[in-house]
């Protein structure tokens, strides 16, 4: 007995096991501190009245010794090292929920991701022997990746339903959609008014019939909350194709639940739809199917949703293309690669012929800086990329203001998932990493930051590289690997997703009132009435055949009423237009909201 206590007792003073518990302890201090001091910037010194030594040496001496006397109780499996991975999360989310300077932020989040990658690998690797013993199921794995799913889905329709109610999601991208919908359930066309300022089908601007599988849920549930649901359920389920394919592969039921997770809180996902609803929501989740029956073999069901993928967009057939030129040149299956991109270059062909002739033609001018001759279209990139390939190289991480942008958005795709799309040692799997090259090559701003819905189709495949490279790497090379991309992903979505939750349920709890009010002055409007409104209005009276946005009508006086919204100054400009275009005040929400009404000569 004797024996076994001063064993116990070396153990627990063991100089690296102190070192955990001493670092552990003032990780709780440090997120103390920033607890205590909300809207701390971290890139000035505090007041040397705010903190003294004394209570730093005291607080870190209490918490060590309370680990210290846990770890002596406990005695075995690295307790010390958990406390160490407690505190340090502890410390990271609250760094990266506080931090209120926008400069930096990026280089901030990535100092804080490196330093949590390492404690994370020094537990991993600690607990090698604890983590060998535990191997999970096929059943509770699949339990796993549901709960997974559902949590990623909740958060992602709690941010998106959060921004709907209080009047934060605009016409573009959102209230476009409400009217789509209406229409749809209305009429089973997809006409709407206020996306190009007119009535017309939105077909003629994004070939997108896959919108129709949302159709049935609106039909019985018809709120624009619904579809914000609808997508989050969508991308949620994206996690089911993926722990199939981790099946597929024969992935250890821990590694897949790793991989499940790192998709459910991939922060691409989620920050895809801060600007609420797009097709390309869809664009995972079919890829993902595509990529799996074609593993399994299974090639009715490949393509039947290869055919969901090219229903998403009149550009989707793209990211078939890849597919296939990665088959081909793979020489994993030149027959169906061939009839993949047979069958993606069709849909391509006749989605440019239907938008040039009956619709307002493809939008290629996105990619201007790779188009010497306009009237080429996309053809004309490609020449630019075969002739000047040079120059193509200098597009990659070039951004048109000169800033960073396009690197930072390249670590925050791949950091997550450990840069294990990488580690393969077949040049033809590369091939999977060239979708992003699409956001990496433009210009436009936003297909390079990860607050908009261009990263959908690519995250599809660099989870599919993922997962085919992972049998392929040793035990401890893998584990570090996914220990710095669960590390990468937590502290993004940390930095990225909880604080938008946060920010709109504030919003929400200290303004509901003034939401309700503004709800309840709109609903006075007749719902058969045709009417102009402020883009953040406009979601929330869409159900309607007419109506546009304020800013983009040019003060043309054919609505009966111009719903205007109070809490921009903007709204005092639009509204002397109409009324010097004899509109007169209807009703008023004061502060928030005001009608006008047309005056019948």
């Amino acid at each position: 007995m004797k024996e076994q206590l001063l064993q116990r007792l070396k153990t627990t003073f063991g100089w690296n096991r102190m070192l955990c518990r001493l670092i552990a302890a003032w990780s709780l201090f440090a997120a103390g501190v920033v607890l205590q001091n909300r809207g701390f910037v971290y890139l000035s010194f505090m007041q040397e009245d705010e903190l003294s030594m004394a209570t730093l040496g005291l607080v870190v001496l209490c918490v060590f010794v309370l680990y210290t006397l846990l770890a002596f109780l406990v005695g075995k499996w690295h307790f010390d090292s958990w406390m160490l991975l407690l505190g340090a999360t502890i410390c990271v989310a609250c760094w990266l929920s506080e931090y209120v300077s926008s400069v930096n932020e990026s280089l901030f989040t990535l100092a804080v991701t490196l330093a949590y990658a390492l404690f994370l690998i020094y537990v991993v690797r600690r607990n090698r022997r604890l983590l060998e013993k535990f191997r999970p199921g096929n059943r509770f794995t699949l339990i796993c990746a549901i709960v997974f799913g559902l949590l990623s889905a909740g958060m992602i329709a709690a941010i998106t339903c959060l921004r709907y109610l209080t009047f934060s999601a605009p016409n573009f991208d959102f209230g476009i959609f409400c009217n789509m919908f209406y229409n749809m359930k209305e009429t089973g066309i997809p006409m709407v008014s206020c996306e190009r300022d007119q009535l017309l089908s939105h077909f003629a601007v994004h070939l997108s019939p896959i919108y129709y599988l949302l159709l049935p849920f609106y039909y019985l549930f018809p709120s624009p909350l619904t579809l914000q649901i609808g997508q989050a359920v969508i991308l949620g389920a994206g996690v089911i194709p993926v722990y199939f394919l981790c099946r597929h592969f024969q992935l250890p039921g821990k590694v897949t639940l790793v991989v499940t997770a790192l998709y459910a809180f991939y922060p691409a996902i989620s920050t895809g739809c801060f600007y609420d609803l797009h097709e390309n929501c869809f664009l995972t989740f079919f890829l993902l199917w595509t990529f799996y029956f074609f593993e399994r073999m299974r090639y009715v069901p490949m393509y039947l949703s290869a055919l969901c993928v090219l229903m998403v967009k009149e550009d989707a057939a793209v990211y078939l293309m890849l597919f296939a030129i990665y088959l081909i040149l793979s020489r994993r299956s030149r027959l169906h690669g061939a009839g993949v991109l047979a069958l993606s270059c069709g849909c391509f062909a006749f989605a440019a012929f239907y938008l040039e002739k009956y619709g307002l033609g493809m939008m290629v001018n996105r990619f201007t800086n790779l188009i010497y001759d306009d009237n080429e279209g996309l053809f004309g990139a490609i020449r630019t990329a075969l002739y000047n390939p040079g120059y193509l190289l200098v597009q990659l991480f070039t951004t048109s203001t000169g800033t960073w942008d396009k690197i930072v958005y390249f670590l925050q795709m791949l950091l997550p998932l450990g840069m294990l799309p990488f580690c393969s040692k077949r040049p033809a799997r590369w091939l999977l990493l060239t979708p992003i090259l699409f956001n990496l090559l433009t210009m436009y701003p936003y297909q390079y930051q990860l607050g908009f819905q261009y990263h959908f189709g690519i995250t599809a495949f660099l989870f599919y590289a993922v997962i085919q490279n992972l049998p392929e790497l040793q035990v401890p090379t893998r584990r570090t690997l996914l220990s710095i991309a669960a590390a990468a992903s937590c502290c993004l979505y940390l930095s990225m997703v909880t604080p938008t939750f946060s920010y709109y349920n504030a919003e929400w709890q200290a303004r509901k009132d003034d939401y309700a009010k503004m709800e309840a002055i709109l609903e006075t409007i007749p719902a058969d009435a045709s009417v102009c409104a402020s883009t953040f209005l406009l979601p929330h009276i869409s159900e309607r055949e007419e109506i546009y946005e304020v800013a983009y009508h040019d003060g043309i006086a054919d609505v009966e009423y111009v719903a205007l919204d109070l809490r921009y100054e903007s709204s005092q400009t639009y509204e002397r237009q109409y009324r010097m275009l004899g509109y007169v005040p209807y009703a008023e929400e004061e502060g928030l909201v005001r009608i006008l009404v047309a005056v019948d000569d």
